[in-house]
């Protein structure tokens, strides 16, 4: 079939391309004008960025800022490729391009503007504006005077803005037009291959120039990576993907329970200011955190199972238990991965959205590296996958570490075997690279504080080919013979340990990301269980206590908890206690199942934001089956404690408060 009339062409003048050539000139002038607004964006405000600038930092800078200004692009552009490329030859017009054009000069100088805007108002919050923007300025009624001083004042700015539009428009490529006699069989095969060809590419741009599942897509926090210190971010983040990717993870209101600022620090404050009349320990630190290790697989732990007989899948915790301290109830804040970091490190509970995906992931935080770091410790954190894998090197960054080591570094130990030791899906297996952390440690300058994040027990719950035999399937799911190998790599990491010259001085910790929805007993099967983990802290030199506490303990206070014991002596932000140096009565968990749920004593509550929906003696009641809501005389008094946490959590967060200046 034969197209026998298309319209005339365009007046003289107008440049036209084949459909990719096209596409990708247009996309590449955007790309020249993201760049030119990065530069103007750096020198607005280079007196925030101090440190001479290297052509190692500035490389930095270009690559990430490539990957962050796709992402925004692909984001932006989708409509206009979805214009050009759709197989449809009845849109092959002068109007329909025209109209195609005028989206794609639209769109893109929105998104232009937005970035020379941000500009002028990166120094009031030193971070890229996020879509929390919308909220923070909506009862404003003085924006258009303010937007009309600051535009007289950056005219300069104004007028870039319209030699930028004026470049696209002029510079605009227009696909090739039909002409009679064309096929319109090989019109629409060939629209229909771009087409998917541009759709691929666009999700690849989209994710953050990637496909592989082993890493998320590219969040803001992700930024971090590229650049030493957090207000950097600015400069390799753009505006629009910083709007963009924050949109559908805004955070909750900020919650008003206390008018009178005293009140709510008395009932609730993450201000932690030391004692001074605590006894230095200036040890090494080791924080192993392992991959679903739920509190049920560990047999010591749950000797009132199966009428006492049960015997869980990690013999070598059940007797490293025996020399540890631990607590009665411990749990984690969080089910997912990527809450995990923020917890143990930083002292960062998740909310109704993992902090990391949040437009609060770019403030500045105090955590255990960068408080270790300010004692003269050196730092660093380990985790065999990707380097870029669940976003775990850009947060390790912004959070202080002085180095990450992932699956490339190891690749490169000769000691190992390199990708042979590869599971095939996620990273290197655990006792390999169990081994290779212990190992490194001894390249360390005392003192140190090191973090290891497992793998191996994760979907698809592999095994290497030496141990098929020896860990066979059991119980009722494969993840228990992945624990039993982890169990067995921690053993073997410790026994190498053990014999390190640094052992005696160190204080190691054991904990997990997060519980598993693979358990077999009910009491692990409700709202409660799906988040008990076991906590141990373990000191080779026997001078922590040790034993099972009566008390509550969660991720979050193992920052407190290890600042304490080692006598830090400098005030800081944790939203988590200390737990040495608090009553067993006081202390007290939180964590987030659609609502927010907060255990301390004898009960769980469940508070839905305005009024408690549930009270459980989960001690007595472990499958929480009886509500006694308004029945327990504690209720009042642990609400409002659950309410201080919620509203100093939100207001510290939307006003970047939480770091102590010094």
């Amino acid at each position: 079939m034969k197209i026998n009339r298309i319209f005339n062409g365009f007046a003289a003048g107008k440049k036209y391309s084949a459909v990719p050539w096209c596409v990708l000139l247009n996309l590449l002038w955007v790309y020249l004008c993201y760049g030119v607004c990065r530069i103007a964006f750096y020198f607005e405000n280079l007196e925030l960025f101090q440190d001479p600038l290297t052509r190692a930092t500035a490389f930095d800078w270009l690559s990430g800022g490539f990957i962050f200004d796709t992402s925004a692009i692909a984001y932006t552009n989708a409509l206009y490729l979805l214009l050009v490329l759709f197989p449809l030859h009845w849109k092959e017009t002068p109007l329909f391009r025209q109209i195609t054009k005028w989206v794609f000069v639209t769109v893109n100088a929105v998104c232009l503007v937005s970035n020379l805007m941000d500009a002028v108002y990166f120094p009031f919050r030193q971070a890229r504006t996020t879509a929390t923007v919308f909220d923070e300025f909506k009862n404003e009624t003085n924006l258009l005077k303010i937007f009309g001083v600051e535009v007289f004042r950056h005219w300069y700015f104004v007028l870039l803005a319209a030699l930028m539009v004026f470049f696209l428009v002029r510079c605009y490529r227009h696909a090739r037009p039909l002409t009679p006699g064309h096929s319109l069989g090989r019109y629409y095969l060939s629209r229909t291959l771009w087409l998917v060809v541009f759709v691929l590419l666009t999700v690849f741009g989209m994710r953050g120039c990637t496909f592989t599942t082993a890493t998320r897509p590219v969040s803001v926090n992700d930024a971090h990576q590229y650049v030493r210190r957090p207000i950097e971010t600015g400069i390799v983040l753009n505006t629009p993907f910083a709007i963009l990717r924050t949109l559908t993870t805004k955070p909750l209101s900020t919650p008003t329970y206390f008018e009178d600022r005293t009140q709510l620090d008395l009932l609730y404050s993450p201000l932690h200011i030391p004692s001074d009349t605590l006894p230095v320990r200036k040890k090494n630190v080791v924080i192993l955190i392992v991959e679903s290790f739920a509190r049920e697989f560990v047999g010591s732990l749950n000797t009132h199972l199966d009428s006492g007989t049960y015997a869980g899948y990690t013999p070598f915790t059940d007797s490293l238990l025996q020399r540890s301290l631990t607590f009665s109830g411990t749990f984690s804040n969080s089910d997912f991965s990527i809450d995990a970091m923020p917890a143990v490190l930083a002292s960062i509970p998740r909310m109704n959205k993992p902090y990391v995906v949040t437009p609060f992931s770019l403030n500045r935080l105090n955590s255990l590296a960068t408080e270790l770091k300010n004692w003269g410790y050196y730092t660093a954190f380990f985790h065999g996958a990707e380097n870029k894998s669940m976003g775990f090197q850009a947060f390790a960054r912004s959070i202080g570490f002085d180095d990450y080591f992932g699956r490339t570094e190891y690749d490169k130990d000769p000691r190992f075997r390199g990708e042979e030791d590869f599971d095939g899906t996620w990273a290197i297996w655990d006792e390999p690279y169990l081994q290779h952390f212990c190992l490194k440690m001894n390249e360390m300058k005392e003192p140190f504080f090191t973090s290891v994040f497992t793998a191996s027990s994760h979907h698809p719950f592999a095994l290497p080919e030496q141990y098929r035999d020896t860990f066979p399937d059991e119980g009722l799911y494969p993840l228990h013979k992945c624990i039993r190998y982890t169990d067995h790599a921690l053993r073997r990491f410790f026994e190498t340990a053990s014999r390190q010259p640094w052992y005696k001085n160190t204080i190691f910790v054991l904990t997990a990301d997060h519980a598993s929805s693979r358990t077999t007993h009910a009491e692990y099967k409700t709202s409660l269980g799906q988040f008990r983990i076991p906590i141990l802290f373990f000191d080779p030199s026997g001078e922590m206590p040790v034993g099972c506490r009566d008390g509550i303990a969660q991720q979050i206070d193992i920052m407190p908890t290890l600042l304490g014991y080692l006598g830090y002596d400098r005030p800081y932000i944790a939203f988590g206690q200390d737990l040495l140096h608090t009553a067993p009565e006081e202390t007290w968990a939180m964590n987030w199942v659609q609502v927010p749920q907060y255990i301390r004593g004898n009960y769980l509550i469940r508070f839905d934001l305005n009024e408690v929906t549930g009270v459980y003696a989960y001690r007595t009641d472990p499958l929480l089956r009886y509500n006694l809501k308004n029945e327990i005389q504690e209720q009042e008094l642990y609400t409002n404690h659950l309410k201080a946490i919620l509203q100093s959590y939100r207001e510290r967060m939307e006003a970047d408060d939480l770091t102590v200046t010094r």
